[in-house]
């Protein structure tokens, strides 16, 4: 039998000379090859410098080639080279594979290594790599001391491996080379396919050499060469010209162009097509080949507009659409035939299917004929281990085509390249009800095929079914003309909407501007545009009911669940806060004096600053009154008030109605919260407290909304880290509630990162409390009713946290990037760090290159932690691990969290992932070299090469885990969440053989004395999909909610996902000293996301108590969450807004927050309210003095007021000021209006 051509995709590396057949330029630099396995452990960097450039063809012995050459590193290298192969199990199993000798081969220009991983799993044996081979597989079996997960038997690899290569038709085939989430380029792709071209050879099956067993069987070399015809240049197909975007032209500015342009230039799988793309190579389906050949044409054309990269790009195109017209050939009409009949009940449906595609001549034309007729019994099926499935599937054949309606269901179904997942969710009724939110007929589905994509959710196990897969089913290749589907069918404009909003959410966005509609639905990668017109979306309101809602008078539009989400988060959040509850008679300040005693000597906070500790407590208790009187109050404070401190005076309260339930969004700030409140509350994870009230989806890691909650064992709910809290998540906590729960506390600092999610509900939640803006356009929202919601707003200013007696400068800093009005001497931190002044916790060090970066680094560790590069044992120790003589043993697991290191992204030199390679290399390099060789130590776990004693972050929410205390001698079950961070005690458990361990034991900090075993498969594959990651370094996000006594903060110049909250969020992380890492020369890059256009939080969308959407201007930010003057300006309060509209319509010019250097020449600076300037250049200042009764901010006044006169200013005369004491009256402004302008004319 003739198989049918296949695609098949081939992982590459990441190879900074694209793929030429070199060393690369700078191995140092490209940190991203590490991100599979076998280059991480073989990768030596000072050998790859010292062979830097060479050509893989130069090299005297294969064995010393870079193991990315083994990877398809150099697949585009235009020479021959030699490679070769050692089987892995040689050392390991001598008796049945000591004989195989290491084999070497010729390698033919421009060819790639394949090999099918997950075809050859043993695991996927019987559900997956069986019913894809037309002959019964042999029978695998292996010897007792064999645990590998792959196939044993030679001859049962050698069947399956051709298998998998007989479909790969030179000429025909098509070769997609794509590379893992580490490459230069972005941050959020998992996938990327930076090439295309066709299959030009498939090289012949290899065996191991064997010189001492004459007699014993051939093994097989599972890769396979696979020669192909791209060339650089759009010769042969195309290869994403990422390179000659990414090289420097000795212009900034340029580069930074050319950078965000090469971001034009994804391709990558749709969701659900990521499998295709994983286990390093795999057959690509003909619906996947389309929609990666769409992208590709698209990116093409960018490239010809961007004019950058230099090739035959016209030509390119050409190639492309003419193997994109044979993708939708080959794809014929029916490409879900196979999984759909599966769904029916034909177990080896697609097996069948593909049989009949290679076999029956008629098949392409008529697929639905040629399958009736097998399972009709006209014709004999393609092979006889068909038979007995099919005779066991007749009766159900039989009651299927007696029922039309049903047959016509399959027939439509079948148009959409589903999975199996996907099919067997609509095509059962009872599954089809549980996956969408209404009840959908089988002639609903009939006549509109677009529902699938509008209402399928997905699983944990199958993607949703998208918008571009429906829309290849009804528009095929051509522009719509010939298809019963018209490109402007209402029905396809509002699923692409549909698609385009979910999207959205995804990205934050509640809801989207008709504008950015229009624009996100005709950026979709499908074969004719979807475009909508500017009057489309109100003309078709109605047909978009159900689905979309529609706001025509303000131009806006959201998913119709979110909309129902929002009404009712809107009447829970708005009923509760007005909610009076009986006045709790409790004595608040002792209870405040024990908690601040827990971690803090209160008697000498009092010695040293007897006031501010007096206005910290007055403000706490105050707080506690507030927070106690509404079923539903928010406690807001930036870093360093004391909102723990009030928390813990909170569960300390025997008047309020029993203990309380305490709630954190991680692991990790779970563990902060515990050592804070009293024993005898509850203190638990959000997930792990919705999935005890079966308000949780393990499988999607999702909350579920009840409708009838019966939550009572606690009356007081406080959830602490507030503002990482999604709609869908802050509504699923309400909606467990039973009537005995009195009162919901949210705390937490509007500051800090938004969700990764959807919505800022606490944020605007504040903004609605607090009062902090009046909607002039609301006839309802009346003064009385905004005084009423303030009595559910608590906000705590007095800054407690101090060092050593004095105001933390790392704070100071931080409020620059708070969004608060500034302090009135707000930029003395700033000259402070511009002038190298020594601060108290707070340090500054700059870096150009990743040697600069790692020597720094070293430098900081040095000063800082007293750690010397190699000194392990002092590694250990900082970490919690001390020695008993002979073993090294996790002993306090808490101080794992001493101290960390953070970025702002993950991959790139200087992300967390080469962060934390460089740390393990430098302090457990023996240890994991041991691990990689010395068949005694228990190999590394996973790809990020987890080894004994390393520090790991727990990455998803488990159920709950069982693990054994050995202080108390017992088993525990304790639930393990997302954020957990622990340190791996042991790795020789349930071990076969020497080095092969198959479970870490790890220990989690706030868990003294408890391991918990993981099994290595937990840590990951070949696919990269594990439950941990190292922990020297995290991502800022993965930060959020925890502290650390030292935090050090590398800060690259330019990455995308720089924001206001990310650097607020990253510098309150630390308790005692924080160490800024900036790339380049000084603080310019730092200090612009200190601007209201560098914030996250403001430029979402969301219409939780106020409808806020984006404008078409350039800034980009939304219209809630702050104060823009007349003229556009965003400012930073109310005041400081009537001042400048007052100015505007007075005439005046007044520049916002404008710098001003100090005339000396000495490096400091200020940036005053509102800058004026006369005719002659000179400028005149005008402050606005928001807490001039504060002795903190009047003392920061006067040394400020110092340095204006240091500098020639002079009060009433080139500067004015106004004030909030007493409150601003429209008269001060109006004066102090007129001196200026009187001041501005006398020049």
């Amino acid at each position: 039998m003739t198989a049918r051509a296949r695609h098949i995709s081939i992982r590459v590396p990441w190879h900074d000379m694209a793929w030429n057949g070199t060393v690369c330029h700078d191995p140092e630099a490209n940190c991203h090859c590490i991100e599979y396995e076998n280059i991480a452990r073989g990768k030596d960097v000072s050998v790859e410098i010292a062979r830097k450039g060479m050509p893989f063809t130069d090299f005297d012995r294969p064995s010393e080639l870079p193991p990315c050459a083994n990877e398809s590193g150099g697949f585009l290298s235009p020479n021959e080279w030699t490679r070769s192969h050692e089987h892995p199990y040689r050392e390991w199993l001598r008796e049945t594979h000591g004989h195989l000798e290491e084999t070497a081969w010729q390698v033919e220009p421009y060819t790639a290594h394949a090999v099918p991983f997950r075809w050859l799993d043993r695991d996927s044996l019987e559900e997956f790599t069986q019913p894809q081979v037309a002959d019964a597989l042999p029978q695998d079996t292996w010897p007792s001391s064999y645990k590998s997960k792959w196939v044993f038997q030679p001859h049962v690899q050698q069947a399956i491996l051709e298998a998998f290569f007989a479909p790969i038709v030179p000429n025909d085939s098509l070769a997609f080379f794509y590379t893992k989430s580490r490459q230069p380029i972005f941050e959020d792709v998992h996938r990327l396919i930076v090439g295309v071209g066709a299959v030009v050879a498939v090289g012949k099956e290899r065996s191991y050499r064997n010189t001492t067993k004459p007699d014993a069987p051939d093994h097989p070399i599972w890769e396979r060469d696979i020669a192909h015809s791209l060339r650089p240049g759009g010769h042969g197909g195309l290869l994403v010209p990422y390179h000659e975007y990414l090289v420097s032209t000795g212009d900034l500015g340029e580069d930074r162009r050319r950078r965000e342009l090469s971001r034009e230039l994804r391709i990558s799988p749709e969701n659900g097509h990521a499998i295709e793309f994983s286990y390093r190579s795999e057959h690509v389906a003909d619906d996947v080949a389309v929609s990666v050949l769409t992208q590709a044409i698209r990116v093409v054309q960018l490239i010809r507009e961007h004019g950058i990269a230099r090739g035959d790009w016209a030509g390119c195109e050409d190639w492309l659409d003419a193997k994109l017209a044979q993708a939708w050939t080959l794809r014929g009409q029916y490409p879900g035939i196979g999984p759909v009949l599966r769904a029916a009940g034909l177990p080896m449906a697609s097996s069948l299917v593909h049989s009949l595609d290679s076999t029956d001549p008629g098949f392409r034309d008529a697929p639905w004929r040629a399958v009736r007729r097998v399972l009709d019994g006209s014709v004999e099926p393609p092979h006889e281990r068909y038979e007995r499935e099919i005779d066991a599937f007749a009766r159900e054949w039989l009651h299927l085509c007696n029922r039309p309606e049903k047959l016509k269901l399959a027939e439509a179904l079948s148009r959409v390249a589903l999975d199996n997942e996907q099919a067997a969710r609509w095509w059962d009724e009872t599954k089809r009800a549980q996956t969408v939110a209404r009840p959908i007929r089988d002639e609903e589905i009939i006549e509109n095929l677009y529902l699938l994509s509008e209402y399928d959710a997905g699983s944990l196990s199958s993607a949703p079914i998208t918008f571009a897969a429906v829309d290849r089913a009804l528009l095929g290749d051509t522009s719509g003309a010939n298809s019963e589907v018209s490109t402007a069918d209402t029905r396809r404009m509002r699923a692409a909407i549909v698609a385009v909003l979910r999207e959205a959410e995804i990205a934050g966005d509640t809801l989207l501007g008709f504008d950015d509609i229009r624009e996100a639905t005709q950026a979709l990668s499908v074969s004719a545009p979807v475009t909508i017109g500017p009057d489309w979306m109100p003309a078709h309101a109605e047909e978009l009911t159900g689905l979309v809602s529609v706001h025509s008078d303000d131009g806006w539009a959201q998913l119709t669940r979110r909309a129902v989400m929002v009404d009712q988060l809107r009447r829970k959040l708005s009923a509760r806060a007005r909610r009076e509850l009986h006045q709790v008679d409790e004595d608040w300040l002792p209870l405040l004096e024990q908690s601040i005693r827990v971690k803090s000597n209160l008697d000498l906070m009092r010695a040293t600053q007897p006031k501010r500790v007096d206005s910290a407590l007055s403000e706490q208790v105050h707080a506690l009154k507030v927070i106690v009187s509404r079923k539903l109050t928010v406690l807001v404070g930036r870093a360093g008030t004391g909102k723990t401190t009030v928390l813990g005076a909170l569960s300390r309260s025997s008047k309020i109605g029993g203990a309380v339930l305490f709630l954190a969004p991680t692991g990790k700030a779970r563990v902060r919260l515990s050592r804070n409140v009293e024993e005898g509350n509850s203190v638990q994870t959000v997930a792990q407290y919705l999935l005890s009230q079966r308000a949780y989806d393990t499988g999607t890691q999702q909350p579920i909304i009840l409708q009838d909650g019966t939550y009572d064992a606690h009356r007081t709910v406080v959830i602490d880290e507030s503002s990482m809290l999604t709609e869908e998540t802050l509504l699923a906590v309400l909606s467990t509630f039973s009537p005995n729960v009195d009162r919901l506390i949210l705390v937490g600092d509007t500051a800090q990162l938004p969700p990764i999610g959807a919505g800022r509900p606490f944020s605007d939640l504040v903004a609605h409390l607090s009062g902090e803006i009046v909607f002039d356009d609301d006839e309802e929202d009346t003064l009385d009713k905004v005084s009423h919601r303030q009595g559910a707003h608590a906000r705590l200013s007095v800054e407690v946290r101090n060092h050593q007696g004095e105001d933390s400068d790392t704070l100071r800093f931080a409020k620059l990037f708070s969004g608060d009005p500034l302090p009135a001497n707000a930029e003395a931190v700033i000259g402070d760090l511009l002038t190298k002044s020594t601060l108290n916790d707070l340090e500054v060090r700059y870096w150009q290159t990743e040697q600069d970066l790692q020597e720094v680094l070293r430098h900081v560790l040095k000063e800082k932690l007293d750690l010397l590069p190699g000194d392990t044992d002092r590694f250990n120790r900082l970490l919690g691990i001390h020695s008993d003589g002979k073993y090294w043993n996790v002993t306090v697991p808490d101080l794992a969290e001493n101290w960390q290191i953070l970025s702002p992204v993950r991959g790139d030199k200087w992300g967390v992932a080469e962060l934390n390679r460089w740390v393990q290399r430098t302090w457990r390099g023996k240890q994991l070299d041991a691990c990689r060789t010395n068949s005694r130590w228990t190999n590394p776990f996973g790809p990020n090469e987890i080894i004994r004693l390393d520090k790991v972050l727990l990455t998803r929410n488990l159920r709950t885990k069982r693990g054994y205390n050995f202080q108390t001698q017992q088993r525990v079950e304790e639930y393990l969440a997302n954020g957990d961070i622990g340190l791996c005690s042991n790795d020789r458990r349930a071990k076969a053989t020497p080095g092969r361990g198959s479970v870490m034991d790890i220990m989690f900090a706030g868990r003294p004395g408890v391991h918990f075993g993981f099994l290595r498969r937990d840590f990951g594959d070949d696919k990269g999909d594990g439950d941990f990651d190292l922990a020297y370094a995290l991502t800022i996000h993965k930060a959020q909610g925890s502290d650390f006594n030292t935090v050090i903060v590398v800060l690259p110049r330019h990455t995308r996902i720089s924001s206001r909250e990310l650097l607020y969020t990253a510098l309150t992380r630390s308790r005692d000293d924080l160490v800024l890492l900036v790339e380049g020369s000084d603080l310019s890059t730092v200090l612009n996301l200190a601007n209201v256009t560098a914030s996250d939080t403001i430029k979402r969308n969301s219409n939780l108590f106020r409808a806020s959407v984006r404008g078409q201007d350039e800034k980009r930010w939304a219209t809630h969450l702050i104060h823009r003057a007349s003229n556009g300006i965003p400012v930073r309060s109310k005041s400081e807004l009537k001042i400048m509209d007052d100015c505007l319509a007075a005439g005046l010019r007044p520049r916002y927050e404008q710098r001003l250097e100090s005339a000396s020449g000495d490096g400091t600076f200020k940036l005053p309210d509102f800058t004026f300037v006369t005719d002659a250049g000179d400028p005149v200042i005008w402050e606005h003095l928001g807490m001039l009764d504060l002795k903190i901010y009047a003392g920061d006044w006067k040394r400020k007021l110092q340095w204006y006169e240091q500098n020639g200013f002079k009060e009433e005369q080139t500067l004015f000021t106004t004030s909030e004491v007493g409150g601003l009256q429209s008269k001060d402004i109006a004066e102090t209006i007129r001196k200026v302008r009187a001041a501005i004319e006398s020049y």
